[in-house]
């Protein structure tokens, strides 16, 4: 039996390497050592999945709305000349989770743990990877890594994290409400007009990289009913 290192996140384990179908990061695992994931309470679910590494590493952002889900891609490629880094979004449609089962449009897949004989590993198991580090009948297993709480920037990441209502709204100032609006933008590096008022406030941010002239195809349906809501009471 060879010995064969395992990436996990950061770290580097030694266990007996097998042939299977399961990938983590870049190395392949022992399937035997891959369970269901049945929590308690399905929401335990909602996190922020990591998959892959370096440059080819990417997060799956899976968040739980009043009665559907929103799930979202993550990833990036360095700019044409190669000075920067540029990230990418692409949004999950239909999305519907049955036990630990795990239904999209784009991809299926099933929540698991994965026991490495030090920790047991929660994860989501993609069949379809969008990675393109998988072959043949190869899955991905993207592990949790943080909650939606610790994924979003800014002074308002309630407008990206869960639908809104007007009454929260209706208590907030009108600048407020244009900076919350405007910020949903400015998490996918939106360019403000040079020198605007928007443009000279997330400047100011140091979580803020404006890199995109069009963000509309990265927005989640959660955040475009909430910037109609938001825009419904501005206007108002």
């Amino acid at each position: 039996m060879k010995i064969k290192e395992i990436l996990i996140g950061s770290t580097f384990i030694l266990i007996p390497f097998l042939v299977t179908g399961q990938i983590i990061g870049f190395e392949k695992i022992d399937s035997k050592n891959v369970t269901s994931w049945n929590p308690k309470f399905t929401l335990e679910y909602q996190c922020v999945y990591h998959f892959g590494d370096s440059e080819m590493e990417s997060n799956f952002i899976l968040i739980f709305g009043l009665d559907k889900y929103y799930g979202q891609i993550k990833s990036g490629t360095w700019s044409e000349d190669g000075k920067s880094w540029i990230w990418t979004y692409e949004n999950l449609s239909n999305i519907r989770i049955d036990k630990n089962k795990f239904y999209s449009d784009q991809t299926n897949g099933e929540f698991v743990i994965y026991d490495n004989g030090q920790e047991k590993i929660k994860g989501l198991k993609i069949y379809n990877s969008w990675s393109g580090l998988t072959e043949n009948e190869e899955y991905e297993i993207g592990t949790k890594s943080y909650p939606i709480d610790d994924y979003y920037n800014g002074k308002f990441p309630q407008a990206s994290k869960r639908i809104l209502s007007i009454d929260e709204l209706l208590k907030m100032t009108k600048r407020d409400l244009n900076i919350m609006r405007n910020e949903i933008f400015a998490r996918y590096g939106y360019k403000f007009k040079s020198g605007g008022e928007m443009d000279n406030y997330f400047k100011n941010q140091d979580w803020y990289s404006g890199q995109n002239d069009n963000i509309n195809d990265f927005l989640t349906e959660l955040e475009k009913e909430n910037i109609k809501l938001i825009q419904q009471i501005e206007n108002e």
